[in-house]
C-alpha cells in the first residue's frame, strides 16, 4: 500500500480522495471515543518516521550489503510502533471504543505520513 501511495498511478485527485477519506473516518471515530493528544501527536510521529525510513532506504545502494537488512527494518519498526501504541490506548469497558481509539490511531499515522510525502513532492515556488 505504501508503494502505491509514493508512485505514480496515485494522483494528486486519488491521494486527497484518499486524506478525505481517512478524515472522515477519524471522525466518525471521534464520536465513540476521543483519542488523548499525546497518543495523536505519538501516531503523527510514527507516520513521518515511516516516510523518513523509506527516504533513507532509498537513498541505500541495492549492492550494499546492509540494504536488505535497512528494507526489513524499516516495514517492522513502524508496525511495531503502531502495534505497541494500540497496546497502550486506554483500557475502556466497550470493545466499540477500543476499536474507534484503534482506528483514530491508525489515521493520525496516515495523516502524519500524507503531510511529509506530499510536502516532500511540492513543486517549488521559487528558484534559489
Amino acid at each position: 500500500m505504501l508503494e502505491f501511495w509514493y508512485s505514480e498511478r496515485c494522483n494528486r485527485q486519488l491521494k486527497l480522495i484518499i486524506i478525505i477519506a481517512v478524515c472522515i473516518v477519524i471522525y466518525i471515530a471521534s464520536t465513540v471515543a476521543k483519542l488523548g493528544p499525546i497518543f495523536v501527536g505519538i501516531s503523527l510521529a510514527i507516520g513521518m518516521l515511516m516516510h523518513v525510513l523509506r527516504e533513507f532506504r532509498l537513498k541505500l545502494a541495492p549492492e550494499n550489503p546492509y540494504a536488505e537488512g535497512f528494507r526489513a527494518l524499516t516495514m517492522a519498526i513502524p508496525i511495531v510502533a503502531v502495534i505497541s501504541l494500540i497496546g497502550y490506548l486506554p483500557k475502556t469497558g466497550e470493545i466499540w471504543e477500543t476499536i474507534a481509539l484503534g482506528l483514530q490511531c491508525l489515521g493520525f499515522v496516515a495523516i502524519g505520513l500524507f503531510i511529509v510525502s506530499i510536502y516532500n513532492k511540492r513543486a517549488k515556488r521559487f528558484e534559489d
